[in-house]
């Protein structure tokens, strides 16, 4: 990733990507949005390293501020129906409902004969986390902090949601890591970054089944500092996602058809 005293070198090889890729694709499009945050999970991982460095901490904000209002432009696409609640506020705990869970998504989490991980400290967390793999997540109703123990790539979540890709029946969701109560202060997909030493965490609220709230991301932001023991808040970066203009219906039915997100969005 070059010298990291001169981040200069790293810079200039995503400044040249970019313009490659928009001139191929343009501006807005979604492998933009990919390069974007693969640029910041490379910077973050250097400024773990040297976070003397103003010159990566500067980049760092810009990118944070370009890919959470890409997010945002792409709005935020209707479910035909939907199968969460808000059940309480102060703070936000969102529930899936249990009967569209047992019928839909219990036969497939037993099928994996697994479960999600509930990360208490630093050291254990690296031993389940590839640093700079991304997993999904959960903060359940009592703030802490879940993982699902097998890594999705960058561009598997970034492009896998897509139009007109097919949808894996099978696949990983978030009501999965919280099967026994199915309620949640945040959910989506984090990247862990650097090393047991010093680490850094770049996640978002991305989650078609829970949908959580941008005030989600507090519960997010002290969930992970605590199971992380993550001294500065500013060492996690959380994306929120723009909310759908109606409530949800009470006889939902969250069809990942009628989930798939605009670009640079995924939903699980």
């Amino acid at each position: 990733m070059g010298n990291l005293s001169d981040p200069e070198p790293v810079l200039t090889r995503f400044a040249q990507t970019r313009e490659a890729v928009t001139a191929k694709y343009g501006s807005d499009s979604q492998a933009v949005t990919f390069l974007y945050y693969e640029e910041l999970i490379s910077l973050r991982t250097l400024l773990t390293r040297d976070r003397a460095s103003t010159v990566l901490r500067g980049r760092v904000g810009e990118l944070v501020d370009i890919i959470q209002t890409r997010f945002h432009a792409g709005g935020a696409r209707e479910p035909a129906r939907t199968f969460h609640r808000t059940v309480a506020t102060d703070p936000v705990v969102i529930e899936y409902d249990r009967a569209h869970f047992e019928r839909q998504y219990r036969r497939a989490l037993e099928l994996r004969a697994r479960t999600a991980v509930r990360i208490r400290h630093r050291a254990q967390a690296m031993s389940v986390i590839e640093p700079g793999a991304s997993y999904l997540y959960a903060v359940d109703d009592d703030g802490s902090l879940l993982l699902w123990p097998e890594a999705c790539r960058l561009a598997d979540l970034m492009f896998g949601w897509a139009p007109g890709r097919p949808v894996d029946p099978d696949r990983v969701v978030h009501p999965m890591l919280v099967p026994d109560r199915l309620r949640v202060r945040a959910a989506g997909e984090m990247i862990l970054v650097g090393t047991e030493a010093s680490l850094a965490v770049v996640a978002n609220l991305r989650s078609g089944h829970f949908r959580p709230p941008a005030p989600c991301a507090v519960e997010l932001r002290r969930a992970a500092g605590s199971a992380f023991e993550l001294d500065d808040p500013a060492d996690v970066d959380v994306f929120v996602m723009p909310e759908s203009g109606r409530p949800p219906s009470p006889k939902g039915n969250d069809d990942e058809s009628a989930h798939r997100e605009p670009a640079g969005s995924s939903v699980h």
